[in-house]
């Protein structure tokens, strides 16, 4: 058999054993390279073969080695390596023990990939973390197996530059969506035929389960805002006052407080989730309407590379989401600002990769609401939360 048979005989293979794998199993990219021990992965769905080592595997071999590199994955080892601050030292160590995290999920009777960790031999029971393997699991010295870094994170030499084209490899926003389609194909599996392995039954859960820490975040931030706004009493002649009978010929003003005006800058650009999206406009739906301000008192603008028209409807669910083009949301947040009347809080739900103003608009408090893993940084003048569904597990585990 030649390799590229070889390879598609093991993805058919390992999708019909794991069908709630198939999104991400089809998604990966397999490259020749003999630079590889036998076979590794990047974090761009990349998985590096040595067909000269990887000749001779069988296909449910090679099968589950493809399940291994896409557990690596979508369980994001990488980034929890980079969230523990990894020492080189430790590497081979940190691979044992998320191997050990995966190895749990196969099924009976299919071997572990070659030289990879079982929990029994890090002296621990299974269903564990990888972070609990490897704080607590003891150090295997005879065999040592490296993954690729999309187990560590740190670049091997046959790593292939980010991907520009999605015939390289992955993107960051096509991973998330990848990830969220296996975690809905693993509970609907176990819904079905109740046979998803406990460990990915776990993963898929703490992705799609809905988490409050954002959401706290986000109420206390345009409480606070509103507060300011409707707080700042005045004086006004424009309603009578209540007393006024008992006045003679003084006209008396009454005591107003202004309602606060709001909008919100869309996002639409094609890198967004649309499911993160939806859960956060709807959470500033409810939230406004708690603090007195109406959804359909709002203005809505989308934008991509260009601002779209302002919108005002009943709920979340009645925007236009118009774009799909690039991002540069400095243009929605000038037309936000220069609308009258100009909004005394403005919100930015954005995944963040956009270009910012150079300042803060002027009389207006912004807050960036960004959606999905690991936004990059913004301006220091603009306030923001990180709507992240998935569960951080990490620090505990760093702090113990």
């Amino acid at each position: 058999m030649n390799p590229k048979d070889q390879i598609s005989a093991a993805r058919l293979w390992a999708a019909y054993s794991y069908p709630y794998l198939a999104s991400a199993l089809f998604a990966l990219r397999v490259v020749p390279d003999e630079k590889v021990d036998q076979i590794a992965g990047d974090e761009y769905f990349r998985v590096y073969i040595n067909y000269d080592s990887a000749s001779d595997w069988p296909v449910d071999v090679l099968g589950v080695e493809l399940i291994h590199q896409v557990g690596h994955l979508l369980r994001g080892h990488a980034s929890r390596a980079r969230e523990i601050e990894l020492r080189t030292s430790d590497l081979y160590r940190w691979v044992d023990a998320m191997d050990a995290e995966l190895n749990d999920d196969l099924l009976d009777g299919h071997a572990l990939p070659k030289g990879s960790a079982s929990p029994e031999e890090l002296g621990l029971p299974e269903s564990l973390f990888g972070e609990e393997y490897f704080y607590r699991g003891t150090t295997r010295t005879a065999t040592q197996r490296d993954c690729g870094s999309s187990a560590h994170g740190n670049p091997r030499p046959w790593d292939q530059p980010p991907p520009r084209q999605r015939k390289d490899g992955v993107t960051a926003e096509e991973k998330e969506l990848i990830r969220q389609r296996v975690a809905s194909d693993a509970l609907a599996h176990h819904r079905n035929h109740g046979s998803t392995p406990a460990g990915m039954l776990r993963w898929a859960n703490s992705l799609l389960t809905p988490q409050v820490d954002w959401r706290s975040e986000l109420g206390a931030k345009l409480r606070q805002g509103i507060a300011e706004i409707t707080g700042a009493v005045d004086y006004s002649y424009q309603r009578p006052n209540r007393r006024q009978s008992v006045a003679s010929r003084v006209i008396l003003p009454n005591l107003r407080a202004p309602a606060p005006e709001v909008s919100i800058v869309l996002d639409t650009s094609a890198s967004m989730n649309e499911e993160l999206l939806a859960d956060a406009l709807s959470e500033i739906d409810g939230l406004l309407s708690t603090g007195g301000v109406r959804f359909e008192s709002v203005r809505v603008f989308t934008c991509d590379s260009e601002a779209g028209f302002p919108q005002k409807v009943r709920k979340a669910s009645d925007i236009q989401l118009i774009g799909g083009g690039g991002t540069d949301l400095s243009q929605g947040i000038l037309a936000a600002v220069q609308t009258r009347p100009s909004p005394d809080l403005l919100l930015v739900v954005t995944d963040g990769g956009t270009l910012w103003p150079e300042s803060p608009p002027r009389r207006t408090r912004t807050v960036a609401v960004l959606v999905g893993e690991d936004p990059p940084n913004t301006p220091d003048w603009l306030e923001r939360i990180v709507v992240k569904e998935s569960v951080n597990r990490n620090r505990d585990w760093a702090a113990k």
